[in-house]
């Protein structure tokens, strides 16, 4: 099981394979051959991005394979997004080989037999995402075969160059920030699927996820409307409220809700002084501080001062130790 966190690397000597193996199955959920000949230092670090979870490897003399179906680390329900960074990979699947070199991305899906090899060192950043995510952004959530985007387009090489940009940020990020790095990571991941044709015609549930993104990336805007959010979403307004109606709330209701969120993730990251409440009344869409200070004091029961200083108060939680995905 993946753990959220930003700090932790397994590495196998020459002399650790067993540990490999056992860690690549239960953590990672896939077999790991190896040449008992050619002995090779091998590394992973992983950390979570919200709904995401990134890989760094680097990889020599090894061979990567799901387990089947049933098994209880079987990774059917994910879908991999990889980007060859050094070196070179081959990959099998259905009886053909195809090697990806730097550069490169691929897109594979465990619940379909494949072997990964690695006859010399490589290093490849891994994105890992449940399908029920991809099927909430209107996107396949299976593929019958490798799926490789057209890296001689501009867009996709800025895409390869982006996500090897976050990749690098192994160490520093918080929890807040890789959090909205993942969401960065998200669309990325959407326009590599679309850019393949394996786009879906959107459901009622991706339109209602695209409504949300927009929102939670325009909370600081004053004129966020229906007529905008609806518009984002190539919708009418009235068509867009009949969407969020089965989820027990209105479109609006919805807005005000994640713009509450928000100002709580705020006050709980900046100690006293550091943001004043105009400061976070108006990032978060509220006109005027007693404004603010009425809405999160309806929703949260304390005023945004008083909620400031209580998780002030509160001991520090660090992340703790971490599973892998690979």
């Amino acid at each position: 099981m993946f753990i959220d966190s930003h700090e932790i690397t397994f590495s196998a000597a020459a002399n650790s394979d067993p540990n490999w193996q056992d860690i690549m199955l239960t953590g990672h959920g896939m077999h790991c051959r190896f040449d008992p000949q050619r002995p090779a230092h091998s590394t992973v670090r992983g950390w979570s991005l919200g709904s995401v979870e990134m890989v760094r490897a680097d990889l020599a003399v090894r061979e990567l394979m799901p387990p089947a179906k049933g098994h209880p680390a079987w990774q059917g329900e994910w879908m991999y997004i990889k980007l060859v960074t050094a070196g070179y990979v081959d990959v099998e699947q259905f009886g053909q080989t195809r090697r990806f070199r730097a550069g490169s991305i691929f897109v594979l899906d465990p619940a379909r037999p494949f072997v990964e090899s690695f006859p010399a060192r490589a290093q490849m950043i891994v994105l890992r995402i449940r399908k029920a995510t991809l099927r909430e952004r209107g996107l396949s959530q299976a593929v019958d075969g490798l799926v490789v985007p057209d890296m001689g387009a501009a867009d996709m090489r800025a895409t390869g160059d982006l996500i090897h940009c976050i990749a690098r940020q192994f160490d520093a990020p918080s929890r807040s920030i890789r959090e909205r790095m993942g969401e960065q990571v998200l669309e990325l991941i959407d326009a590599i699927l679309a850019s393949t044709g394996t786009a879906a015609r959107r459901s009622a549930q991706a339109l209602v996820s695209a409504a949300k993104r927009y929102i939670r990336g325009h909370l600081g805007d004053h004129d966020l409307d229906a007529s905008a959010i609806a518009a984002s979403v190539n919708v009418s307004v009235k068509h867009l409220h009949r969407l969020f109606q089965p989820h027990g709330t209105s479109l609006m209701r919805y807005v005000w809700q994640a713009r509450l969120e928000h100002a709580a993730r705020l006050l709980h990251a900046s100690g006293p002084g550091r943001i004043s409440m105009q400061e976070i009344a108006w990032q978060c869409g509220f006109s005027t501080a007693a404004h603010f200070s009425r809405a999160f004091r309806s929703r949260y029961g304390l005023s945004p001062a008083a909620f400031r200083a209580a998780r002030a108060a509160e001991p520090a939680t660090p992340d703790g130790p971490a599973g892998m995905a690979f």
